[in-house]
C-alpha cells in the first residue's frame, strides 16, 4: 500500500438515485475496497437505493440521506462533518452533491468534472467523449484511476447478497401464492419507471411468458411498484391461469430475494434487470430506447433483444411516434432468446 493509501482511513461515497444504477455502482465499490482495505467505506444515499446494499462486503456501513429538502440536506452535511471523511466519491454528477461533500467537510472531493461543479472538486477528472460511449461500470470506475496502481483490464463484477434469512421468506412467499419451494418460477418485469418508451408490450410479454412457462411446466410472477400494478395485471390477464399479479407485492429486498429464486426473468430495460444480473439470474432483456451498450446487463447469464431503427436509442421517456424499436421485437425472438441461455445450463 502507498504512502497515500494509508493516510486515508474514512471513505464517504455518494450513491447514484437510481437502483439500476446503484447497482452498477458495486463494482466501483469492490476496486475501492481492492485499494484501500483497511479504510471505512461508508456509502450515502437515498431510501430509495441504499437498501440494495445491506450485507454488502465491500461497505463497512450505509448512511441514508434526504437531501432534496433544505432541512434534510443540512441534516446530511452535519452528519457528513461528523463522519469525517478523508477522502469521497461523488458517483452522481450534480452540483447538489459536490456542494454537500464540500460543505460536509470531506478533505479531498472526487468527481467528473461537469455540471458547473469544478470549483467545489479538490480531485475534478476531465470527462471525455469516450466516457459517455462506455458501460456505466467504466464510467464510474474512471474516477479511481488516479489512486488505482494497477487497474484491472475487466472490471469487477456486479456483486449483491441475499441473505439465508431473506431466501427462506422468499420461500414463504411464493407458498403463500401456492408455488412449492422446489418449483420452478418464471419472473416478468414489464413496467419501467422512467416510462413508456423503455416498454415492451404487455400481451407480447403475456405471449412468451406463457409459452415458456408451458415448456418449462411453471408458475409466473409479474413484479412492478405499486404505480404499475395495471400493467403487470394486464400481462396477467392476457396470460392466463399460471400468472400472478406481485407489482406492489414485493419490498425492494423482497424483490432480490425473489429474483435469485427466478428459474428465468424477461424484463425491460430497469433496475429489476440489473438486480437479476447481479445475482446470477438467467435474463432476456428487451431493449429500445435506451442505450444498449451503456446500460447492458452486465452478467454471463443474460441476453439482450433488440432491433436496430434509426431513432434509437433515443433515451426519451416517451415515444413520440411510433414505438418501432419495441414494436419490431417479437414475441418469438424472446422466446428464442431465453431458450438459448437456457439451455447453457443444461
Amino acid at each position: 500500500m502507498t504512502t497515500s493509501n494509508r493516510a486515508v482511513q474514512r471513505i464517504a461515497v455518494r450513491l447514484t438515485n437510481w437502483v439500476g444504477d446503484c447497482v452498477m455502482n458495486t463494482p466501483f465499490l469492490a476496486r475501492l475496497r481492492a485499494i484501500y482495505p483497511d479504510a471505512h467505506i461508508a456509502a450515502w444515499g437515498r431510501r430509495s437505493v441504499t437498501g440494495i446494499l445491506q450485507n454488502h462486503p465491500h461497505v463497512d456501513e450505509i448512511r441514508t440521506l434526504d437531501d432534496r429538502t433544505r432541512g434534510g440536506f443540512l441534516a446530511a452535511v452535519r452528519e457528513l462533518r461528523r463522519f469525517r471523511a478523508d477522502l469521497g466519491f461523488l458517483l452522481p454528477n450534480s452540483l447538489q452533491t459536490a456542494a454537500l461533500f464540500t460543505l460536509g467537510g470531506v478533505r479531498r472531493r472526487v468527481g467528473y468534472d461537469r455540471d458547473g461543479r469544478r470549483f467545489l472538486l479538490t480531485d475534478p477528472v476531465r470527462l471525455r467523449a469516450e466516457d459517455l460511449a462506455v458501460h456505466e461500470v467504466r464510467y464510474y470506475l474512471r474516477l479511481l484511476h488516479r489512486f488505482d496502481p494497477a487497474p484491472p483490464v475487466d472490471p469487477p463484477p456486479l456483486l449483491l447478497r441475499v441473505t439465508e434469512e431473506e431466501s427462506a421468506g422468499m420461500v414463504s412467499w411464493l407458498a403463500e401464492r401456492s408455488i412449492g419451494a422446489g418449483e420452478p418460477v418464471l419472473g416478468v418485469n414489464p413496467a419501467a419507471f422512467f416510462g413508456t418508451a423503455k416498454r415492451w408490450p404487455a400481451e407480447r410479454y403475456a405471449e412468451a411468458a406463457r409459452t415458456l412457462a408451458e415448456e418449462l411446466d411453471c408458475r409466473v410472477v409479474v413484479t412492478g411498484l405499486p404505480q404499475e400494478r395495471d400493467v403487470a395485471q394486464a400481462v396477467c390477464d392476457a396470460g392466463g391461469p399460471r400468472f400472478h399479479n406481485g407489482a406492489g407485492e414485493m419490498s425492494l429486498r423482497q424483490l432480490m430475494a425473489f429474483l435469485a429464486r427466478c428459474s428465468l426473468f424477461l424484463t425491460n430495460d430497469s433496475g429489476a434487470m440489473h438486480i437479476a444480473a447481479a445475482l446470477g439470474t438467467p435474463l432476456v432483456a428487451v431493449f429500445g430506447s435506451t442505450d444498449w451498450v451503456t446500460t447492458a446487463p452486465l452478467s454471463p447469464r443474460a441476453r439482450i433483444v433488440r432491433i436496430d431503427t434509426p431513432c434509437a436509442p433515443c433515451l426519451l421517456r416517451h415515444c413520440p411516434i411510433d414505438h418501432r424499436c419495441m414494436t419490431g421485437v417479437t414475441p418469438g425472438m424472446v422466446i428464442e432468446a431465453a431458450r438459448q441461455e437456457l439451455a447453457k445450463a443444461n
